[in-house]
């Protein structure tokens, strides 16, 4: 499983952005960018990071214990809200984001390099390619409409 680890009052936490933090996130913020939301630079903003930092560290602590590894105690919004220094702070929004965007993306097996794509500028890539495609196919509709509703007009 992909995650990042990030040091924390002497134990290492394993911060990991699965689906079900991920579905969360969505039930907490709605659609409102809830990355964003937790890396603004305000009191709020520091409590929704620590908030998403306790759940992904809780998600990779689940991921340890589900492979059989020795369980370790459970870091909570409030240890980390209050137990790094300005500087760590820094740090864990940094390993935050590192998780997002690690678990938005994927590898694709069979490749020489492992290539990692981001699943949601893929899914703006192909969008794009759609709306290019819609628009050749109503360009050549319309041209061909053109042309036979005038050829029908000519006695």
């Amino acid at each position: 499983m992909k995650h990042i680890d990030f040091e924390f009052d002497g134990q290492t936490l394993a911060l990991s952005f699965t689906m079900e933090a991920m579905l969360l996130c969505l039930e907490r913020f709605g659609d409102e960018d809830f990355l964003e939301a937790a890396m603004a630079p305000t009191p709020e903003g520091w409590r929704e990071c620590c908030w998403l930092a306790a759940l992904m560290a809780s998600q990779g602590e689940l991921q340890r214990r589900n492979r059989g590894e020795d369980p370790r105690p459970m870091v909570t919004m409030e240890q980390l809200r209050t137990g790094l220094m300005a500087a760590e702070g820094n740090l864990l929004r940094s390993a935050v984001r590192e998780a997002f965007r690690q678990g938005m993306t994927r590898a694709i097996p069979g490749e020489e390099e492992q290539k990692e794509i981001n699943l949601v500028l893929q899914a703006r890539e192909e969008e794009e390619k759609k709306k290019e495609l819609l628009d050749i196919v109503r360009a050549s509709w319309q041209s061909l409409r053109s042309v036979f509703t005038s050829a029908r007009q000519t006695p």
